[in-house]
This record gives structure tokens, sequence and C-alpha cells, in this order.
């Protein structure tokens, strides 16, 4: 852990202060040194020996003790890690939208900024957009270090955090643009992460995939992918193309969107189709019944593959409730041996950004303040 908020490096000397800022990251309420001490059964001597150290560094803020008027003698000082030492980002970089999250070091989203554009194929149009959405979103907050950008790109992305290619915007890799990302915004450690992946992580995170073992999660909408929870884990594969079923022929996730919009004469936006779906509108109803179809081959494979607890939906699908949950439901009863509960995303639209910003919050926990990762 660097002894300057920020500043990079990993000097932490004292193994004890690396336990007990574990045991205040994250923590809703101030702790006590007879509290700090039970939880990392160490003496409290100690303790408080690492207490001074993370103070000293700027990571912990030393609180006034808490008023009692009903007990009498020295009262207990109170410690909390300091969320504010620096700043989290999380980007998603979408086909039709770029959403950027700026967050506190516990996680906590301060700022969000939005912007939809249309022409996604063209490389310039993104990186105005890129650009315009980050500098604005930084600039609504206090001027912090900025510790860990995340980016989610609709791209498949290797282990190594390299973009191996990307179907859905190819011209992004041949104009550089993560390139340009990196050299750009002023983050000292930048990732790049499969779009669906990230929603996955957030879903698990903060959302009901917290605690499951075993499931997969369906973004479905404009876009179509999903990620998949093995043993509690997110899981990638050798070259980080797992869940990445809706690229075979026979499954063909790419073309159900654009069936679903051509069901309708004069086109609606995608988003309109599945909120008449949810108000009961029998056409918009009979439509989103027949892309929970187009889909369930693809989830079925990897319900047969994965054999999960739940199958969490996310994306614009999710907006039309029953509508798409109980037809993807019913279509898996009959193409899977076991079928898993289908529910609804606990997350707004911002899935992405904000498993970007969960995966910035493992960088810090692992690579600043040298703690065991949590994803």
């Amino acid at each position: 852990m660097s002894r300057t908020p920020g500043s990079g490096g990993a000097d932490l000397r004292s193994m004890n202060a690396r336990q007990v800022l574990g045991a205040l990251h994250g923590q809703a309420q101030p702790q006590t040194v007879a509290e700090l001490a039970g939880a990392v059964r160490l003496t409290r001597p100690t303790v408080e020996a690492a207490l001074a150290e993370l103070a000293g560094m700027g990571w912990i803020d030393d609180l006034e003790p808490e008023a009692s008027p009903n007990r009498v003698g020295r009262r207990a000082r109170r410690y909390r890690f300091n969320a504010d030492a620096g700043l989290l980002m999380g980007v998603d970089v979408g086909p039709h939208a770029v959403t950027c999250l700026i967050a506190d070091l516990n996680g906590t989203v301060l700022h969000s900024e939005e912007q939809h554009y249309d022409d996604h194929g063209d490389a310039a149009t993104a990186w105005a957009v890129i650009s315009t959405v980050v500098d604005r979103a930084i600039a609504a907050v206090p001027e912090r270090p900025l510790l860990a950008t995340t980016v989610g790109v609709p791209a498949v992305v290797g282990p190594d955090g390299v973009i191996a290619y990307s179907v859905v915007v190819p011209g992004w890799l041949r104009a550089d643009i993560p390139s340009l990302i990196t050299s750009s915004f002023p983050s000292e450690a930048t990732y790049f992460d499969n779009d669906v992946k990230l929603a996955t992580l957030a879903e698990a995170e903060w959302g009901r995939l917290a605690g499951v073992d075993h499931a997969i999660f369906l973004l479905a909408g404009r876009q179509i992918g999903a990620g998949v929870i093995v043993n509690g884990r997110l899981t990638r594969g050798a070259n980080g193309a797992a869940g990445e079923i809706g690229g075979l022929d026979s499954v063909d996730w790419a073309s159900a969107p654009i069936r679903l919009n051509d069901s309708f004469e004069p086109r609606i936006p995608i988003e309109e189709i599945f909120e008449r779906a949810a108000g009961g509108d029998p056409e918009a109803v009979g439509a989103v019944a027949v892309f929970a179809r187009d889909l369930a081959e693809g989830v079925a494979a990897l319900a047969l593959t994965v054999d999960p607890e739940v199958v969490v939906v996310s994306g614009e699908a999710a907006l039309a409730g029953d509508a798409f949950l109980v037809p993807l439901r019913r279509a898996l009863t009959s193409l899977a041996l076991s079928t898993p509960r289908v529910e609804r995303s606990s997350l707004d639209t911002r899935a992405v950004a904000l498993g970007a910003v969960a995966r910035s919050l493992d960088h810090l926990r692992a690579s600043v303040l040298e703690l065991p990762k949590a994803i």
C-alpha cells in the first residue's frame, strides 16, 4: 500500500496494518480499537500501532469519541476507512450509449453521466462521446486521485486484458480507441473487460447473484450476451470467451433484436416494445414472447452445461417483466433437464458501468490496499 493515497506502489510494511485496514474497508459503521482487535485477533497495542500507521498514510479517519451521557470515564475513539482518499471510475462504452460512473473507495457511486448516440460504427463519433461523458463526470466531483478505471466494451477481452476482437464494433479497434482511453484520462490504472461479464460481476457484487454458486446472467435487448457463474465465481474461460454462445449460427442471437424490431411497422424503439409488453399490449406481448423463444435455445445450452440455480435477466428485455420472463421460463422447461429460476435483475440499466466500478474496486483491494481479492 502506498504511503500517500493514490500515489501507487506497494510499500505497506506492516501485515498488521493490512489486517486492520481489511477490517475497516467497506464497513458501514466506524469501529473502536476493541472491536477491531476482536475482528483481527490482535492485541490492543498492536491494533493501536497499526491505526497510527494507517492514519499517517491517509487511509483512515480518526473520529471524535461518540457522546455517551450515561457512561463515565474515557470514551472510546472510533475509526473508519477514508473512502474519500481517491476515486474509482467505471465506464460502459456500449454500441448505442456511453455511461460513466464515479465512485468513492467503498464503491459508492458519487456521480453518473450518460449520453446516447446513433452511429455506433463511426469510431470518431464514439470517441467524441466517450471523452465528453468522462470529462463531464470527472469535473462533477471533487478533485481526488483517480486510482482505477475499468471500461466495459462489446468485445472479447483476453485474460491479459487485451481486447481480442469485436463483432459489434470492429472499427473501434482499428481506430485504436482503447489506446486513446488509456492515454487520455488521468487514471493510475486502466482495465478493459467484456461488458456482459462486467454486468455479471455487478449482479454478483450488489444484485440477485450475491451468494449464488451457479448461475447464468442474460443481457437481452438491443444487445444479447451471457455471463456464467460457477462455484460462486465468474467464469471467463481460457481466452475470455466463456458464455459467447450467441456466436453459433444455430443460436443466432444477433438476429433476434432485428426480428423483434421488424415485427412493428412503423418501427418503434426497442425499449417501447418491452414497455408495451409490460403494460399488456397484445401485439407487444406476442412479439416479446417470440423474442424470448429465440433466445431460449442458447440459454438452454448454457443451462445444460452449468446447471444453474437461476437465470437473471438484465437489459431492455427486463423492462417487459413477466411478459419476457414467463415465455423464457416455459421454453427452458421444454429444453433443459431441470428448470432454473428466471428472475429480473435487481440492478438498473447501469449494470455494465456498475460492474466496471466493481472491477476497479477489486483493483483497489488487491493492488493498492493489498487485501484479498473479493471478485
